[in-house]
């Protein structure tokens, strides 16, 4: 968990460093944006003992459809929390996102959503995959660099309550926490 704090404190020390040093750029704000984001993913299961973190990659993108208001997507795949069971999950996000710009290089959002995700491992000895809904809340500041091209650092946070289709009584509720950076080109 250390490893983590000192990785979102260095990401966002980059950010608030990229923040002070970028030149002010009128961003294109509406329409449409694409991105890659890389981020430390943490998992919990609520009801067990089950604490693990792992690298995770992803896309999103959105549309804004004015200077407040956007819709955005984003899916992402994590490489395995636990070594012996090759444990990874993967998900895919929908929410409305709500944003203020402070200046012409710094917006700062919140977004509220759905989340559905999976949790499978590719273990020759372990095949299983869980699968969920949930709710996913989030919040990050986006600098822009150029005209079109956009720094992300944010935080998400996501509550599942995922089923086995092999397991009847299988039951649990898992938090996902991830912080990262993301990079986006606005259409």
């Amino acid at each position: 968990m250390k490893l983590n704090t000192h990785l979102f404190a260095g990401m966002l020390i980059t950010g608030m460093l990229l923040t002070a040093t970028t030149p002010a750029f009128a961003a294109k704000d509406l329409g449409f944006y694409l991105g890659g984001q890389v981020n430390s993913t943490s998992i919990e299961d609520n009801i067990g003992k089950f604490d693990e973190s792992a690298i995770g990659l992803g896309v999103y993108g959105g549309y804004n459809f004015n200077d407040s208001f956007g819709l955005e997507t984003s899916i992402f795949a994590t490489d395995s929390f636990v070594d012996e069971g090759d444990f990874r999950m993967a998900a895919m996000s929908i929410s409305p996102v709500v944003r203020h710009a402070f200046t012409d290089s710094v917006t700062v959002y919140l977004k509220a959503g759905l989340v559905i995700n999976t949790t499978y491992s590719d273990d020759d000895d372990n095949d299983e995959s869980y699968k969920g809904t949930g709710w996913l809340f989030g919040a990050g500041v986006d600098v822009t660099l150029t005209e079109s091209l956009a720094l992300r650092v944010f935080y998400e946070i996501n509550e599942t309550e995922p089923e086995s289709g092999e397991l009847d009584k299988y039951y649990a509720d898992i938090s996902l926490v991830q912080y990262g950076l993301g990079l986006h080109y606005r259409f």
